[in-house]
C-alpha cells in the first residue's frame, strides 16, 4: 500500500464525518447564534493548545528530517493561526482569560489531544491529513453559510476561511512524504488506518461541545 492508497482508503470516512457535522444547516436555519459561535472559538483555542504540545512532542520523538519537518510546519501553521483566532474571540466578546477558565472546554482539549508520545509518524501523518480534510471542508461550508446569513462576525469568517477549503498544499505534500517514509521504515498500513479512524471520536466531541449537546 502506498500513501495515495492510504489517503483514498480514508476518504469515505472523511466524507462521512463531514456530513455528520450539522452546524452549517443549523446556521442556515437560524438555529445557531452568538453562544454557539463563542463555543466554536473556545473549542478552537483548546484544540490549538493541545496541538502545539502534541506536535512539539512528535518532533522530539521523531527527529528524522522528514517527519520533524512536517510536524514543525504544522506547529508553525497552528501558531500563526493564534493571532487571527484572538481577533475572532474578541468579535464575540471573549478575551484569553475567558477561554482559559472554561472547564468544559478544557476537557474538550484533553479529549482532542493526539496521543503524541505513543504515535508513530505514519499514524500521525494520515490522522492529521484526515483531520484537516474534515475541518477545512466544514469550515469552508460554515463560512459560506455565515456570509450569506450576515449573522457571523467578519473576524470569525476570516478565521474559518484562512484554513482554505482543503488542507494546505505544504501539509498535504508533507503528509504524503511522511507516509512514504513511514512505510519504508516498516510501519503497518493497517495500523496507520486504524489509528486514523479514531478521528471520529474527536469530531463528535468537538462539534457536540460547539452545538451544546
Amino acid at each position: 500500500m502506498n500513501p495515495e492508497e492510504l489517503i483514498e482508503r480514508m476518504r469515505p470516512e472523511v466524507d462521512r464525518l463531514v456530513s455528520s457535522v450539522d452546524i452549517t444547516p443549523r446556521l442556515r436555519a437560524k438555529e445557531t447564534g452568538r453562544e454557539e459561535l463563542r463555543r466554536l472559538v473556545i473549542a478552537e483555542f483548546y484544540c490549538q493548545e493541545a496541538e502545539l504540545v502534541s506536535y512539539g512532542l512528535l518532533i522530539g520523538r521523531h527527529r528524522h528530517e522528514i517527519p520533524a519537518r512536517f510536524f514543525g510546519t504544522t506547529l508553525h501553521l497552528v501558531a500563526q493561526a493564534r493571532g487571527q483566532l484572538r481577533l475572532a474571540a474578541r468579535s464575540v466578546g471573549l478575551e484569553p482569560e475567558d477561554m482559559t477558565t472554561a472547564p468544559a472546554a478544557a476537557r474538550l482539549g484533553r479529549a482532542m489531544s493526539m496521543p503524541a508520545m505513543l504515535t508513530e509518524p505514519g499514524e500521525a501523518a494520515l490522522y492529521l491529513h484526515s483531520d484537516l480534510s474534515v475541518w477545512c471542508t466544514v469550515f469552508a461550508e460554515l463560512a459560506e453559510a455565515g456570509r450569506q446569513s450576515g449573522d457571523v462576525p467578519k473576524e470569525i469568517l476570516d478565521y474559518l476561511e484562512s484554513w482554505g477549503p482543503q488542507p494546505p498544499t505544504e501539509l498535504a505534500d508533507g503528509a504524503r512524504e511522511v507516509l512514504s517514509y513511514a512505510l519504508a521504515q516498516g510501519e503497518n498500513p493497517e495500523r496507520i488506518l486504524d489509528f486514523s479512524h479514531q478521528l471520529a471520536s474527536s469530531v463528535s466531541t468537538y462539534w457536540d461541545y460547539v452545538i451544546g449537546r
